[in-house]
């Protein structure tokens, strides 16, 4: 059944146009929405600041929120902001805008260079390449690529975002502005982790399809099954080596990603496990199975010889940490970046030995179609 589109009301409105005055005066701010809530928060950086670290261990213990790469060699940073002004919803008054209006333009625009698009018969060799390395000891590799599409005229970010999380409610949807670093807009259904007072979950989300019309039920695949196998077992072993032993299984399990369909494993422990070593098991965790390969270095090697654009803030982290340790963190999937005369949509798909090149390129098709269907 397709989703149905909330239409967008004068409370939206009135947040559209704070989006968009902060992106004419290039404040960095993050608006966001976590699945299942209604309530979207924006946090906007009025001072221009925020900071950027090397490690996303160096912010565990701060309170903000956290846009990190997919790997420190891509050579973007971590970036983090500690906000000066938050706001739910549509719940401001409306002297703020005549207070931004008030506001220099705090960064020079800086116009991002489109990243590499790879064309289908270009990412089909790619795929060619990566399933003949794989052996008894290589067993899997995610393989991106970008889509470069034309902005619309008079594309509206503020506009799309609204509409986004409107489209998918039970995924988190961001919109943020880095400046340096561009405006990324994304809408995600991976969690990384979730912490709250007492325990931690994170999910293995691996395997996709797309539901036909009239068809009653999901019908996995072996390389999807192998996939999702391939992710769990590499969560039990990370488990394993922070002696956790303790934890709760929950399925593997469907789940519905906007149009796509994914297999889904959600694991659940206490937090104390791990409540002082929180930093130390995100850097052994990520980047998991499901956004680079394994084992993890030599699918990282393969993914930075093969691929020829910068994954940049794809498949890498996003979300909210607490000083409390409380956290909600989400891998950067179905995302894209928001350029001067296009927009750089960032998909990509686990590959194994039983791939099927053509099939692959499908799947990233699919999943663009998630953020093209909202704009």
């Amino acid at each position: 059944m397709p989703l149905r589109e909330k239409p967008i009301s004068n409370a939206d409105l009135k947040l559209v146009r704070l989006i968009n005055l902060c992106l004419e005066k290039n404040i960095p701010f993050v608006t966001f929405r976590l699945p299942g809530e209604t309530s979207v928060k924006t946090w906007i950086q009025i001072s221009g600041k925020f900071s950027l670290f090397e490690s996303i261990k160096e912010v565990v213990d701060k309170s903000g929120f956290v846009y990190a790469p997919f790997h420190r060699r891509t050579n973007f940073p971590v970036i983090f902001f500690e906000p000066d002004l938050i706001i739910e919803n549509d719940n401001f008054d409306n002297s703020l805008f005549k207070a931004i209006n008030e506001i220099a333009t705090m960064y020079p625009e800086c116009s991002s260079k489109s990243p590499y698009e790879s064309g289908k018969e270009e990412y089909l060799q790619q795929t060619e390449k990566v399933i003949h390395s794989f052996d008894k000891t290589f067993t899997k590799a995610v393989l991106s690529r970008v889509q470069l599409v034309v902005k619309p005229y008079q594309f509206d970010p503020g506009n799309f975002f609204i509409r986004l999380q409107n489209k998918y409610p039970n995924m988190f949807c961001h919109l943020i502005n880095i400046p340096g670093a561009g405006i990324w807009a994304g809408t995600t259904p991976e969690t990384f982790l979730k912490i709250d007072d007492n325990r931690i979950q994170t999910v293995s989300l691996a395997g996709t399809q797309q539901k036909t019309e009239g068809e009653k039920e999901i019908l996995w695949k072996v390389k999807e099954m192998e996939e999702q196998r391939l992710v769990t077992n590499y969560i039990i072993e990370v488990l394993k080596r922070f002696n956790i032993k303790d934890f709760q299984i929950e399925g593997p399990q469907t789940i519905q990603a906007g149009n796509a369909y994914h297999l889904s494993t959600k694991f659940i422990f206490e937090k104390y496990l791990i409540k002082n070593r929180i930093g130390e098991f995100i850097e052994n965790f990520h980047p998991t199975p499901a956004v680079c390969g394994l084992p993890k270095e030599k699918a990282l090697e393969l993914i930075l010889q093969t691929e020829k654009h910068n994954r940049e803030y794809y498949s890498g982290i996003c979300g909210t940490v607490s000083m409390e340790g409380n956290m909600d963190l989400f891998v950067n999937l179905r995302c894209m970046k928001i350029l001067e005369k296009k927009l750089a949509l960032f998909v990509g798909g686990g590959l194994t030995s039983k791939s099927v090149p053509e099939k692959e390129w499908e799947e990233t098709q699919l999943k663009a179609m998630t953020i093209l269907s909202a704009i």
